[in-house]
């Protein structure tokens, strides 16, 4: 794989990445946004749905990230020729982290609810 393709490769991971990240922020916000409705104790209420929602984001952000993660290393392994160095580590450790991020922050808005 020439230099190129291989920041290019890197450049879309990242572009992945923050597009997961913003989803992250935006479901946050959403969930918070249930702390400024009043609290209906009858069913689903308002407020439940925020955070449901909020909640689905936040993951959906996780997901975003690991399929990018995903197509990182299809492009890696489909442009590997035997003479290249070995992948970087870094893509994984950053999936990783930001998977187990979301879950925790996932957790923590459901527990603060």
């Amino acid at each position: 794989m020439n230099l190129n393709d291989e920041l290019a490769n890197h450049r879309t991971f990242l572009a992945w990445f923050r597009t997961g990240l913003a989803l992250y922020a935006f479901g946050f916000v959403v969930a918070k946004v249930a702390f400024l409705i009043k609290h209906d104790p009858k069913g689903l209420s308002e407020r439940d749905f925020y955070t449901i929602v909020g909640v689905l984001l936040v993951l959906c952000g996780a997901a975003i990230i690991a399929v990018g993660y995903w197509q990182h290393r299809a492009v890696i392994r489909a442009e590997a020729s035997d003479d290249d160095a070995p992948p970087p580590r870094w893509p994984i450790t950053v999936t990783l982290v930001a998977v187990a991020g979301s879950l925790l922050l996932a957790a923590l808005i459901i527990v603060t609810t």
